[in-house]
Parts: structure tokens; sequence; C-alpha cells
């Protein structure tokens, strides 16, 4: 989701930079491309856009994008997710990151640039940031996100942390951060995706995104991917999608308030539908469903009303496992090498460095 650098300037990046003092603001640096990227009101109006197409399929094959998940609210419930004793993903990394954190912090030399994909919680960062430290090499962390807000509350939870490690925000999407990678060829760059987020892209967009950045690191930068496996009890699946304490399903019910907020409009009416995921063994993969609890019309503004019968589903999302051969069928499309892997214990969910040659 997450295009080219407004201005032809490098951005200033030296380590020098120190952003110890609490008083201090972390810089928030955009890299929108005013060519390439997307204004908040732009991404509203393709998301409003995607809601009309995707609720106009036939039966059975609504869809609509998660996108919808991710509004302010979405973002806090997300965050109350990975705290559920059942959405065991976190837990799993926040282990490999206590364990392994300093063998990741020796792998990351002095002087480079340490880059993170989304600004979510940053409890699981600060493990690697800790341990950089502790080493006392001078690394900047960048964390690149399209939602300023949410890099400002972020990056404020660290403000004032540290002494060697610098702190800045990238604000713009993935492509953007691909650009504006190709200004810092100077420095070892090192690229983190971590909470298996991979795993909300289809099998060929995840190869071909991880590409995309194999395509602008040279052969001693890394790339750090964190992926779940399929070897979870299938009980343990289900329930981290749909936690006892239900906030996945709180979390899930908020996208069609968000198509209302969107729309200003009362376009869904939520209380017709209930969460409903599904976790497919055959495809490795959780799917998230909307199901239809009562017949209901859905009015979009200007439009004709859309009928959604009772029982009829609607997908939202989905989040991929991936076996050892799919594993390697990802780092094969690619381009990428599996230099370095940190796992659980239990095997089950790893970190991998990847890298590419020249």
């Amino acid at each position: 989701m997450l295009g080219p650098v407004p201005s032809p300037t490098p951005v200033p990046i030296h380590s020098g930079t120190r952003l110890g003092d609490p008083a201090e603001t972390i810089p928030i640096i955009d890299i929108r491309s005013t060519a390439h990227s997307v204004t908040v009101a732009a991404l509203e109006d393709g998301i409003r856009a995607d809601v009309l197409a995707g609720l106009s399929k036939p039966y059975n094959e609504k869809e609509l994008s998660n996108l919808l998940l991710y509004n302010e609210e979405g973002l806090r419930l997300f965050e109350q997710i990975t705290y559920q004793p059942d959405y065991y993903l976190t837990g799993l990394e926040i282990d490999i990151l206590s364990r392994h954190a300093h063998q990741i912090a020796n792998s990351i030399p002095d002087g480079a640039i340490l880059l993170e994909l989304g600004a979510g919680a940053l409890r699981k960062t600060a493990l690697i940031l800790d341990a950089l430290e502790a080493q006392q090499k001078d690394v900047t962390y960048f964390a690149l996100d399209l939602d300023k807000p949410e890099l400002l509350r972020t990056l404020a939870e660290l403000n004032g942390r540290y002494t060697h490690v610098s702190l800045a925000g990238l604000w713009g999407t993935y492509d953007d951060g691909c650009t504006w990678l190709k200004q810092t060829k100077d420095r070892t760059r090192i690229i983190l995706w971590l909470g298996s987020s991979v795993g909300n892209m289809t099998r060929k967009e995840a190869g071909q995104f991880i590409r995309s950045f194999g395509d602008v690191l040279a052969p001693r930068d890394r790339f750090i991917v964190a992926i779940d496996s399929r070897y979870h009890k299938t009980d343990d699946i289900r329930a981290a999608y749909n936690d006892r304490a239900g906030v996945t399903r709180r979390f899930a019910l908020n996208a069609l308030s968000n198509i209302n907020d969107l729309f200003n409009s009362d376009v869904v009416d939520v209380s017709c539908f209930d969460y409903n995921p599904y976790y497919n063994e055959i495809l490795g993969r959780n799917e998230a469903y909307f199901r239809c609890r009562k017949e209901t019309g859905v009015k979009v503004p200007s439009e004709t009303p859309i009928l959604v019968h009772e029982g009829e589903y609607i997908r939202f999302g989905f989040s991929h496992k991936y076996d050892r051969v799919e594993k390697q069928l990802l780092w094969t499309a690619a381009g990428a090498r599996p230099v370095q892997e940190w796992g659980s214990q239990d095997g089950t969910y790893a970190l991998t460095m990847l890298s590419w040659s020249s």
C-alpha cells in the first residue's frame, strides 16, 4: 500500500544527529511523491471506489479492502489484539527478539540505517534498538508509515531513550520508501518487516514486494522479515484470529462502521453482520469474512442500493502461513538468499535475514 521524493536533494541522515533530549522533536520526513504517492483524500476516494466495486460483485463473491480496518479506532483495537494471549504471533516474535536481539544487532554495522516498514507499537523493535544501544552503535532508525499521527505517536514512546541510536520517521508509502533508499547508498541499509505482515499479501504479491526492495539494496544490505508458519495446531490459529475476549471481532466490525464514516452516511447496518473467520488448511491461510445475519441493503449515496442476502459472506482479508517449501519459493520469487534465521523455540515462527547478490 505503502513512490519518488519531491525534492532531488538527499535527506540529511548523518549519524551525528542525536535525539537524546526528550524536549527535542523526533523529525518526521515527508517523502511522499506528488507523482506516485497519494494524499489522504485521494486514498479515501480510492477506498470508497473499492467499497462500491467490491460490494457490487455477485453473491458470495463480494469483498472489501482490508484498508478499512486501519482508521484511528482500528489501530487502537489492533494494538489491543497484540496483547491478547490467543494472538500468539506477538508473543513468539517477542520471545525470538528477547533471545536473539544481540545477535541481530551484531549483524547491523555501526553507521547503518535501520528502516522499519510500518510504525506499529514499538515494544518489539525497541528490543533490537536497545541491543544496538548497548553495543554503542551509531545507527539511525527510521519508521516508515503513511499515517503521520501514528508515526508521531509511536516514535514518541522512544523519545529520549537512546544516546547512540537516532530516531526519525519517514512519512510516505512503501514505494516512496524504496525510492528514498536510492539516496542512501553511502550507508549500509537494513530493512525490518515484523509482525508477519507479509501474510496479508498473496504469495505472488509477497515475492514481488520483497524483490522491489532487493532491486534497490546493495549486496552488503539486508532485509529482515518475520513469517508465521503452518506448523501450529489448527485450533491455535483459529483462536489467534477470533480471540476469547472478542477484540478481533470488534476490530473487524469497526471496518463496517468506518464505511459509514467514509461516506458520511448510513451505508451499512452493522447490526446485520457478524465476523466469521475461517482457517483454510489447504491454502494455508486464515480468511476473514463478514457473514450477513439478515437480508439488508447497502445504501451508497447516489447509487442503487445493493442487496446482501442472509447467510452471504463478504471477504475482507487473509493471513497466509508458510511451510518450509513455501518459504523457499518466496525467497526464489524475491530473488533473495537467506543468510541467517532466528526462530521460535517450537519452530513455528521465524525472522529471516535476506541478501541479494550484485
